[in-house]
């Protein structure tokens, strides 16, 4: 990727899998099991608050200065550091709301709510990238790993199993690749000459 906000949107992404990969490293129990738990319970425990912290804090700086480099020429690169924006805005979003969750009912079902949007933002986002890109077999199964993202969710929410952290973990994989795929692809199209 050689445009300067899809290199952004790369290390934001290589950030957030470092990162989580560190956490599961030094917990897995925490998501890894039969009654598996999301991705923020690593906010609320010592042992791994300041790797969770740099996961969503580094992808919110690298995901801003992407939106920052975009070149404004264009309605669909604005549109893009919409997007960008507002993924950045709901990952700091689900940072801060992570550290008290665990306190009261309101913090909790303020997080879940949080973290709910960001469930249904990464696919909204995803199909919005996809439209602006190209139609290749790559960008489909992209969009398929999104949708059996959801479909997880979905049997997590009517508690049919509890599998949030696979739920977040495809949604995450699939969006994050369509993420850097289509800024490279939007921004590529945008500065090339007329």
């Amino acid at each position: 990727m050689n445009t300067r906000s899809s290199k952004y949107v790369t290390y934001g992404q290589w950030n957030l899998i470092v990162f989580v990969l560190l956490c599961l490293s030094i917990h897995p129990g925490f998501v890894l099991k039969r009654d598996e738990g999301g991705f923020s319970n690593y906010g609320v425990h010592i042992r791994t608050v300041v790797p969770y912290t740099l996961t969503y804090l580094g992808c919110v700086i690298f995901t801003l200065l992407a939106a920052k480099y975009l070149p404004a020429s264009g309605h669909i690169t604005r549109v893009l550091a919409i997007v960008l924006r507002s993924y950045a805005l709901l990952c700091f979003l689900l940072l801060v709301s992570t550290y008290g969750y665990t306190l009261n009912a309101p913090l909790k079902d303020t997080h879940g709510a949080i973290g709910l949007i960001a469930m249904l933002f990464d696919p909204a986002a995803s199909l919005w990238l996809f439209r602006h890109m190209r139609r290749s077999g790559w960008n489909r199964a992209l969009v398929g790993v999104e949708v059996v993202g959801v479909v997880l969710g979905v049997i997590d929410i009517v508690n049919v199993a509890h599998v949030l952290f696979a739920a977040q973990a495809v949604i995450a994989i699939g969006f994050g690749f369509l993420l850097v795929r289509g800024t490279h692809e939007i921004e590529s199209q945008e500065v090339q000459p007329s």
